[in-house]
């Protein structure tokens, strides 16, 4: 009997229709206001509330740090609500958006333009207005505490933090650098030394000898009784000196707040590293450190204060760096017509530009050699495109983005130091690792611009490091090498012998080409 039934119950099922499963629609709520500056932010960790018109059911979600919150929901009309108001710029934003959800996927975005919008009180206007006007002033204010910070493996951004000197900046901006240096403007830049750090929290602190920037200003530090009062979405703005343009505001909000680590939305690029992160009170609440996909992450000023305390107990009975003033690159360009010129030539002799040292490989490199050997492979296929058209190749039209990039060389001597590659018992390895370097004319040491060490890597065929060593990039002002000289001489200290140097003698053809090479801004510069 068991076996009849069970087949008339599949008849019976078999007959039915049932109607089609629908998938669920993959939502992304996605919340962005636009402050006065056109510039978006997004709102982080607001609860929004989606309610199904039709059944009544409601859940909430969050946003998290890129101010997006996803969900599935069934097709059907929602309305989306903001669970509490948002203080932004001294205003108060909720949002009630009613939408037809169907499809695979939809986007929901709650920005100003469909937001309930309500004056802030008066503690939340205070905090973040960011009244244009306010800004200006705070920047004039503030803008003489913030120095850029060079060592020998880059540069990044510092503040004075007290009037004997004392300056703040991240860790890495100058960890293991036996160079040191902080610069208050175009034309001013003087030694500094490093007193403390650590490496665990990215601070350190340094000191240099402010009398030769009597304009600088100590940075106010957010007193340790209000450190709590930084609270997710407050406006906040540092100065910096990011892709190495001289102390630029940038605004954004809080997003974040951990014992450790700030997190916001301020827009944080090489060079802005170590720099002050203001409130709209112009104190110091943090050290901008790093760029975390669009947000930026920030240590708390609570983080770098024992330093700070620890400094000011070493250097009581200490002796302050010189105020030497040292070389700073041209604050103008290289003549941009002349490199344009360079790519009309089809290869240029680069013999006179290299040399070996021991177990090392030398270039110096000049602006015209840079720039043609930077845009050599697009000029070749420039040239064979005009003659597959019949065209002629001497007249081959540069790319748009060699033109464009004509405009942005400065007028330095690069000398490149790297080491040359041995072959061991199973692979490729480096002979050894550049120390630092001596560059003299007549007997007389130049002072670089920039003594660089970075680490330099080999790769094999996929991609995997196989060595690792350090290698030196030091830059010099346009007239140190000429026929004035006499003589030049380089000296390099490896790693392996750090106190004997490998001396070369350069070879006059070199100096000569490096001498015409950079004539076009000397005569440039005569002319003002």
């Amino acid at each position: 009997m068991l076996r009849p039934f069970l087949a008339i119950c599949a008849a019976l099922l078999g007959a039915v229709s049932f109607p089609p499963q629908t998938a669920p629609v993959h939502v992304r709520v996605r919340v962005i206001l636009v402050d006065k500056d056109l510039n978006q932010k997004p709102v982080p960790f607001l609860a929004i509330k989606e309610k199904n018109s039709a059944s009544g059911a409601e859940q909430e979600i969050k946003t998290g740090l890129d101010g997006i919150a996803q969900a599935d929901l069934p097709q059907g009309h929602f309305i989306f609500s903001s669970a509490k108001p948002v203080d932004f710029g001294g205003k108060k934003y909720s949002w009630s958006l009613e939408a037809d959800i169907k499809g695979a996927e939809q986007e929901i975005v709650l920005t100003n333009d469909n937001a309930k919008i309500e004056n802030g009180t008066p503690d939340s206007t205070a905090a973040n207005s960011g009244n244009p006007g306010d800004l200006t002033a705070l920047f004039d204010k503030l803008k003489n505490s913030v120095v850029t910070v060079h060592s020998e493996s880059g540069s990044g951004s510092g503040f004075v933090a007290d009037p004997s000197g004392l300056i703040v900046t991240n860790n890495h901006v100058v960890d293991s650098s036996s160079y040191l240096a902080v610069q208050f403007d175009s034309k001013r830049k003087i030694p500094a030394r490093l007193i403390v750090a650590d490496p665990n929290k990215d601070v350190a602190v340094l000191w240099a000898n402010l009398s030769a920037f009597p304009e600088s200003i100590v940075a106010p530090i957010l007193p340790k009784n209000t450190v709590s009062s930084i609270v997710v979405g407050q406006r906040v703005f540092t100065i910096g000196n990011p892709m190495g343009r001289e102390k630029v505001l940038t605004t954004g909000v809080i997003s974040k707040v951990d014992k450790e680590a700030i997190t916001s939305d301020i827009n944080i690029n090489p060079g802005n590293s170590g720099g002050p992160l203001f409130t709209l009170g112009g104190e110091v609440a943090g050290l901008t450190t790093a760029g975390l996909r669009n947000l930026a992450s920030i240590v708390p000023i609570e983080n770098a204060r024992p330093l700070l305390d620890q400094a000011k107990k070493t250097i009581s009975t200490g002796v302050p760096p010189a105020a030497t003033l040292l070389p700073v690159e041209p604050a103008d360009y290289f003549p941009a017509d002349y490199l344009k010129g360079m790519l009309q030539q089809e290869k240029i002799d680069s013999k006179p530009y290299s040399m070996d040292v021991g177990q090392f490989r030398v270039w110096f490199i000049t602006p015209p050699v840079s720039y043609f050997y930077r845009h050599e492979d697009e000029m070749a296929a420039a040239r064979k495109a005009a003659k597959r058209s019949g065209g002629d190749p001497s007249q081959a039209k540069p790319p748009e983005s060699a033109i464009q990039d004509a405009q942005d060389f400065r007028p330095v001597l690069v000398v490149s130091v790297r080491p040359k590659l041995g072959i061991g018992w199973t692979k490729l390895h480096f002979k050894n690792g550049f120390k630092r370097m001596r560059l003299l004319c007549g007997g007389k040491e130049l002072e670089p611009i920039e003594p660089g060490r970075g680490e330099y890597e080999l790769q094999d065929v996929r991609g995997r490091t196989v060595d690792t060593t350090f290698q030196g990039r030091y830059t010099y002002l346009p007239d140190a090498v000429g026929p004035s000289c006499g003589s030049v001489v380089l000296e390099i200290y490896s790693e392996k012998e750090p106190d004997t140097p490998l001396t070369k003698t350069i070879e006059q053809v070199t100096i000569d080409h490096v001498w015409a090479d950079l004539e076009p801004y000397r005569k440039l510069q005569a002319k003002k």
